[in-house]
């Protein structure tokens, strides 16, 4: 089948056009896409995280799929807090349920059309005969070894020594687990054989997790929320996901009629419309199920413009309430001639998430408990079988009732502030994709962007005059190194006004596009 795809790894990218030649759609193509990518960038991802995912299918129905996973009941708000000031940000206790392959089974019998197993044969074939570090890796092994557990570091620091880019690394244990899946189904996972192995570790670890928070989990589908701005629908994942920062933001400029502009004198009124949705997203978001968000009442055009334009005449900034590093994510893009479009993010949060392998099987699990907050009157406080705020935000563009692009990127809370600076390239369709992910872009945040207070931190080579035009009140300028990776890897896809596919890789990950002919 012909279709495109993009991912931040070569190796992604490839098994993913390996399901495109083997007739596979875009759903296939990017579910074995991502099962490389915990084989090849588990700093970013494993087994052990959440993922969230748009998928429109041939027919043109679009369908948000939330693989986040909930507290587990053993994971005591009470007791955190007596130890600790925050919940920590390794070790056992950061850990909540993984939502992810739960997911991904669920995108496959859904949406999918290629046998399961065939889905992960290259991700197996990887772990088992092993990879080369990548540069991102690389930096990852050194960022975090200080948290890493014993069987983390045996794995990525044999005999005490970070492996360096280029090194060969496998992981069998990895590979008998995706194995195990491809026979057994995602039901091994939460319920099956894989179950009592992750049980049994992780409680070994310190992990209060149980069979029966495993057991009760599943794959929440629903309604993409949508924004109409500038001709174009904008669809995101509802709450718990952040995306209605974006939508917010958007419906604010248009309140007040505004144009999206990112690198001219607009960049200000873009920031101040997502430092006033960032706001919103530290005040509001949490499970819907205990605390449902009114989003009529959020994009309410009358309150926005009066909110947004005080904001402007004023010159001042909200609080800036990012209190983690150094967010690691993953997105994977892909379209096909059927129609099929998706947009799908992986993750473990923080690099490596919570630094804890679990031997047996070979699964790093992500630290997104730490998602959770334990002031009983944040509206995401911790209570056992509540999802945490969560950060990752696929997004699809669609115009005149059908997708024209897919997006992702990874950043944490500054995912919003990545997507609205691609947005105006990828809307006009003049530049290429390529030269709209390389263009130099700025993000805002404190200790998740590694500075001691608010800052915009602005990429070295983007044009002088932004600093000016991003600099108000309470809020520093910096600038950081060109084609860093503090300020995100995108991927994005889109079919063209003439109907050819494209798509492009960020320059700031290890990743490329692929283009499959029929």
């Amino acid at each position: 089948m012909a279709g495109v795809i993009s991912t931040p790894h070569t190796l992604a990218t490839e098994a993913g056009m390996q399901m495109f030649r083997a007739g596979g759609n875009a759903v296939d193509a990017a579910l074995a896409a991502a099962a490389v990518l915990t084989v090849v960038y588990p700093h970013q991802c494993a087994l052990g995280g959440d993922a969230f995912a748009l998928v429109e299918s041939a027919s043109g129905d679009v369908t948000a799929y939330n693989g986040s996973g909930a507290a587990p009941a053993g994971l005591d708000a009470d007791l955190l807090r007596a130890r600790y000031d925050g919940i920590p940000d390794a070790g056992p206790l950061s850990i909540s349920v993984p939502g992810l392959v739960a997911a991904w089974h669920s995108l496959s019998s859904s949406q999918g059309t290629l046998p399961w197993a065939e889905l992960l044969a290259p991700a197996i074939a990887l772990a088992d005969d092993g990879v080369a570090v990548s540069r991102s890796l690389a930096a990852g092994i050194l960022y975090r070894q200080g948290a890493m557990n014993r069987a983390l570091r045996e794995l990525l620091l044999p005999g005490d020594r970070p492996l360096a880019e280029g090194e060969c690394f496998a992981q069998p244990a990895l590979a008998d687990t995706l194995r195990i899946l491809a026979e057994e189904g995602a039901d091994s996972f939460y319920r099956g054989s894989l179950s009592q192995r992750i049980v049994r570790g992780l409680n070994a670890e310190g992990c209060p997790i149980s069979s029966e928070d495993l057991a009760s989990h599943q794959t929440a589908l629903d309604d993409a929320l949508s924004l109409h701005y500038d001709g174009v629908e904008f669809l995101c994942c509802p709450p718990n996901s952040q995306g209605f920062v974006l939508l917010e933001a958007l419906a604010s400029l248009d309140a007040l009629g505004l144009s999206l502009d990112a690198r001219g004198e607009g960049a200000r009124h873009l920031l101040q419309a997502l430092l006033m949705a960032a706001d919103d997203r530290e005040a509001l978001l949490g499970d819907p199920k205990r605390n449902p968000i009114d989003m009529a009442a959020l994009f309410d055009r009358t309150a926005l413009a009066n909110r947004l334009s005080h904001a402007i005449q004023t010159g001042q900034a909200p609080a800036v309430n990012n209190p983690v590093a150094h967010g690691d994510t993953v997105a994977v893009c892909a379209m096909d001639d059927s129609g099929v479009s998706i947009s799908l993010i992986q993750s473990v949060f923080q690099t490596f998430g919570s630094a804890v392998l679990e031997p047996e099987t070979g699964i790093i699990f992500h630290n997104r408990a730490r998602g959770f907050s334990l002031d009983p009157e944040a509206p995401n406080f911790l209570r056992a079988g509540c999802r945490p705020a969560h950060s990752l935000m696929p997004l699809l563009l669609r115009r005149e009732g059908r997708v024209f692009a897919s997006l992702g990127t990874m950043g944490g809370k500054a995912q919003p502030q990545i997507l609205a600076q691609l947005l105006p390239g990828v809307m006009a369709g003049t530049a290429s994709l390529e030269a709209v992910l390389a263009t130099p872009r700025w993000v805002f945040g404190a200790r998740d962007i590694d500075f001691p207070g608010p800052t915009v931190a602005i990429e070295a080579d983007a044009p002088a005059e932004l600093d000016q035009h991003l600099k108000i009140h309470g809020l520093d300028v910096a600038r950081v190194p060109a084609c860093s990776e503090s300020v995100g890897h995108a991927q994005a896809v889109r079919r063209r006004a003439d109907g050819e596919l494209e798509g492009a890789a960020d320059p700031r990950s290890d990743g490329n596009a692929g283009v499959c002919a029929d």
